[in-house]
This record gives C-alpha cells, sequence and structure tokens, in this order.
C-alpha cells in the first residue's frame, strides 16, 4: 500500500518521469521498483552497500547508486542531467535527506516515508533533516510527509477500498512479489527481535501463534 500510494497518489508520477529513492534495497523500495518498472517510470536508487548493486539492478532498477563509494549530487546531476529530477521518497531522513532535497529540480518535491538514520539515535543532529533554506524558497521545493496509518485515519473508506483492491490486483497479476517473512513462534521471540535488529536481514521476522485448539473441535 505504502509503495503504490507515494507512486500514484502522492507524488503522481508519470511514465518516462524519474523518481528518486532511498532505501532502494528495503521492502518498500522493491515494491516502488516492481511498481515502476510496470508503469514505465525511470528509478534512480539509492542503497548503502555495494553488494546490493547488482540485486537492485537484476530487480527492475533503472540507476543505482552506492552512497558507500560515490558522491550522491554528483551521480543524480549526470544521470538525471539538466532537466533534473522532480519528484522523490525518502525513507532515511537525517543527512541523505537532506541530500535528497539538494537533487532536486526546483519546484521538486520528496515525500519522507521513514527515518531509518534516526535508528537508535539520541543525538538530536541525526534526528533532523537540516534544509538548505535558500534552495527551499528560491526553488519552491517541497518537503511533506507521509504515514499509511494517518492515510487510513484520512481517507474515505471508497477510497481506502479502492486502493486495497488495486494492491490486491498488483500481486494476483505478479506485478508486485511480495518477500516471504521468516516465522518464529512467539516463545522464540528474542530471538526475533535479533534477527530484525540485524543489517540486511533480509525476510522480515513474523510471529505464529498457535490457534490453541485440536482439529477435532472444529
Amino acid at each position: 500500500m505504502t509503495a503504490l500510494l507515494l507512486v500514484t497518489r502522492e507524488l503522481d508520477v508519470q511514465p518516462g518521469e524519474w523518481l528518486l529513492q532511498t532505501a532502494a534495497g528495503s521492502t518498500v523500495g522493491r515494491l516502488v521498483i516492481q511498481l515502476s518498472r510496470h508503469l514505465g517510470i525511470r528509478t534512480i536508487n539509492i542503497v548503502r552497500r555495494r553488494d546490493a548493486v547488482e540485486e537492485i539492478k537484476a530487480l527492475g532498477g533503472e540507476e543505482v547508486i552506492c552512497t558507500e563509494d560515490e558522491d550522491l549530487l554528483q551521480r543524480v546531476a549526470g544521470i538525471a542531467g539538466p532537466v533534473g529530477v522532480r519528484k522523490a521518497i525518502d525513507c532515511v531522513s537525517g543527512q541523505v535527506g537532506a541530500q535528497i532535497s539538494q537533487t532536486l529540480a526546483p519546484g521538486g518535491e520528496v515525500v519522507v516515508y521513514g527515518a531509518l538514520s534516526t535508528h537508535r539515535q539520541t543525538d538530536p543532529a541525526a534526528l533532523t533533516i537540516p534544509l538548505l533554506a535558500r534552495s527551499v524558497i528560491y526553488e519552491t521545493k517541497v518537503v511533506r510527509g507521509f504515514w499509511l496509518n494517518r492515510w487510513f485515519g484520512t481517507t474515505s473508506p471508497a477510497d481506502a477500498l479502492r486502493a486495497l483492491s488495486e494492491v490486491r490486483g498488483l500481486v494476483a497479476d505478479e506485478v508486485l512479489s511480495i518477500p516471504q517473512g521468516k516465522p518464529f513462534p512467539l516463545e522464540r521471540f528474542t530471538e526475533a527481535i535479533s534477527f530484525a535488529e540485524a543489517p540486511a536481514h533480509g525476510a522480515k521476522p513474523l510471529f505464529v501463534f498457535e490457534d490453541g485448539r485440536d482439529e477435532d473441535d472444529g
């Protein structure tokens, strides 16, 4: 739902347009790539690790930038050319989020839906997106947030059902591939948390609950 709403509702990205995204290797990031490929949208995908680059390209990402050893601003400028990028989504925030706003063409907008850079941080500087005031003012750039829970609370039931139906259709048609989770029984919750906290853990941990009924109970 987040991937669909960001691409088609929040930013209304059109076929042939560039869409810049951070955390391209995340679950939402991968779904954005799949959806964009289906809709004819060109993606510039940002990852932290060099070993993730080929995987993102194989998934359909048109361009991949690795912040481990590449200059984000220079690479985006080289890819998008003088027209620039007008639409972006960010799941990192912090300094990376600030750089995303700098890469935008005048009048561009970035929607922030996550803050991975703030994970386990206590430094106030890590909890902010330091924006250049002149860039925001004179180039009229827009930075705004998105949270799926709030969207559900503010949209109409009819709109929510339409979006859910659209997602179900995209999955059924195999446009979107939902990654399988790694099941954990509830008594192994500490192991599940450690798995979730591990870097590049891949599948998401899912708790499996026993229903407590015998088969003869129906």
